[in-house]
């Protein structure tokens, strides 16, 4: 039955339309297709249960109790989704390799009328389109790395260029982590998941095109970065941000505003640094915390912790491929110009 629904081979894009992921929700929380929606088939203890069945009784017993749970859920999802959708939707359907339980479901979704189409491979073929695009990918674009000390507003800058039309990709964004000490957000997707947004990100790029990235280093939070487009990164030409002491310790309590609330979590952060500092030196920074002085706090760190250790990273890059901008007392649209001004110039030199 399932050879008269269609297959169809993502090589790398994706289809238009409604994507369903058919695996069980803890298979789609490691990763997925960006885009698909998760109506497993079976959820993560029926896939524990009958993968035992399967193995310690028999392979029809499994089959079997796999098929109730399936048929169960499948009903469920077609009263809960089906109504909202038209009957011409394009649909794609996969599981982990495109076999029963995407089949089980699309082949329901037919006989009520759908037309879904079975992805080839499901997401094991998907995994291994990302891990062996992503070098093409990278080596397809010009890029443009974005330096600065911490405070610099090099996000805000990013955000800034992309609104203006050019390509940018942000490392920071995709990962969700401010790539420093302090940059934790709620959570980091997987390893996978990021390997994905990554890849897709630069799949919507047109090569040749240049992109602007923010100078990172390998390890972002609990993520990291491929290799190879830290060596992109590494060799590329770099536009260096300076800004004032002061506008960086602005900028910088501006932005971090939810430590400011209550000292607790930054403290816990901070103390990861005992060892690396003298235990005088971070109790300073606590005694500072309770005092609430937030701009000498600021400005200890960018100078005794965060400007050293830039200064540090910034050695791996291209220095023979560098330019200074400056945008101490500029508005936000003029320091756009000044950027693509600068890198403009860089490039006829």
């Amino acid at each position: 039955m399932q050879r008269q629904i269609p297959r169809h081979t993502l090589d790398g894009l994706l289809p238009q339309g409604l994507i369903i992921d058919a695996r069980s929700p803890a298979e789609f929380a490691l990763d997925h297709i960006p885009g698909a929606i998760n109506l497993p088939t079976l959820d993560d203890a029926q896939r524990h249960e009958v993968g035992t069945l399967y193995t310690q009784v028999s392979p029809f017993q499994a089959r079997l109790k796999g098929a109730a749970y399936a048929n169960r859920n499948i009903a469920d999802y077609i009263d809960r989704h089906a109504h909202d959708w038209a009957p011409g939707l394009p649909m794609w359907v996969y599981c982990w390799r495109g076999g029963q339980r995407s089949g089980s479901l699309a082949l329901v979704l037919k006989e009520i009328g759908f037309k879904p189409t079975l992805i080839n491979g499901g997401y094991k073929h998907w995994r291994h389109q990302v891990m062996a695009g992503l070098p093409d990918a990278i080596h397809a674009l010009n890029w443009r790395v974005l330096s600065g000390a911490t405070g610099t507003g090099k996000t805000e800058l990013l955000h800034a260029l992309r609104r203006a039309g050019e390509s940018v990709l942000d490392l920071e964004g995709l990962a969700n982590h401010r790539g420093s000490l302090l940059g934790h957000r709620s959570s980091q997707p997987t390893q996978r998941a990021f390997e994905t947004q990554l890849y897709w990100a630069l799949k919507q790029i047109p090569a040749g095109n240049t992109v602007w990235v923010e100078s990172e280093s390998a390890r972002i939070g609990q993520l990291t970065v491929p290799e190879r487009l830290m060596t992109a990164i590494y060799q590329a030409p770099n536009v260096e941000v300076l800004d004032d002491l002061p506008s960086r310790v602005e900028r910088l309590i501006r932005d971090y505003q939810h430590y400011c609330q209550d000292g607790t979590d930054l403290k816990q952060q901070l103390g990861r640094l005992r060892g690396r500092y003298a235990n005088a030196q971070i109790d300073g920074w606590f005694d500072q915390i309770d005092r609430q002085d937030w701009p000498g706090l600021v400005e200890g760190l960018l100078v005794d912790h965060y400007d050293p250790t830039y200064a540090h990273g910034q050695k791996r890059l291209s220095a023979d491929r560098k330019t200074v901008f400056t945008r101490t007392g500029m508005d936000l649209p003029a320091c756009v110009d000044g950027l693509i001004e600068t890198a403009q110039l860089a490039n006829n030199c």
